[in-house]
């Protein structure tokens, strides 16, 4: 089993450098308090973490309305890129990798290696300059294919350099959709995740939000194995 999903912690990068963690120690034993206590400030967006419909639709469905089976994949799989930083994602570039994803897949991974960035003197671009993808992707998956979730290895769907762009991208994924008669379910994002530790002997992904009540979006753990 391995962790698809980064530590939290008070020095994660954050889309735009905004929405800081911040975990505070408020008892110690070390101090001679009798236990050691916590708090946590931190956005539902910060870290590995998925967002729901409600996110970018009104309409839509909150993370505490799912029943326990959606968070349980059985048909997981990957698309490899090399990508630039600050470079949208089209559909025409990967429309052929999109043609390939088998019937059955529910849970779909876009590892681009981008999340070698996250740390140390690259984190800047990590939080700057991550990619994007393309809303013309989202409504093409929500029309051929059958997945519950994507996850990506950088830090949000939505480009920095391109954010206008990238709420387009959420609302393709996320809002109210319909075409000639047929609503088509919504397909929730999971961000920045740790997809190095991905490989295709992996069958099987849980995704584990935080329960809570009406909530737009949770950090999360996910474990594949």
């Amino acid at each position: 089993m391995v962790y698809l999903s980064h530590v939290l912690s008070a020095h994660i990068p954050t889309y735009g450098g905004k929405d800081l963690c911040n975990i505070e120690r408020v008892k110690k034993i070390s101090n001679g308090d009798t236990s050691n206590n916590s708090h946590i400030h931190i956005s539902s967006h910060v870290g590995t973490h998925i967002d729901a419909p409600y996110h970018f639709c009104d309409s839509g469905k909150t993370l505490d309305q799912y029943p326990p089976e959606f968070w349980i994949c059985k048909y997981p799989f990957v698309i490899d890129l090399s990508i630039n930083k600050d470079e949208l994602i089209l559909f025409d570039k990967i429309q052929n990798q999109l043609h390939e994803i088998p019937e059955l897949t529910d849970i779909l991974f876009i590892r681009t290696g981008f999340e070698n960035c996250r740390i140390g003197n690259k984190k800047d671009k990590y939080i700057f300059h991550n990619p994007g993808i393309d809303a013309d992707i989202g409504h093409w998956l929500r029309e051929n294919k059958s997945i519950k979730m994507i996850g990506i290895d950088f830090i949000s769907l939505s480009s920095y350099a391109h954010r206008e762009e990238g709420r387009l991208a959420h609302k393709a994924f996320l809002s109210d959709h319909e075409k000639n008669g047929t609503i088509f379910d919504p397909i929730l994002i999971i961000e920045d995740m740790k997809l190095i530790n991905y490989n295709n002997k992996i069958k099987n992904v849980v995704v584990l939000p935080l329960r809570i009540e009406k909530i737009d979006g949770s950090p999360v753990t996910v474990i594949g194995w």
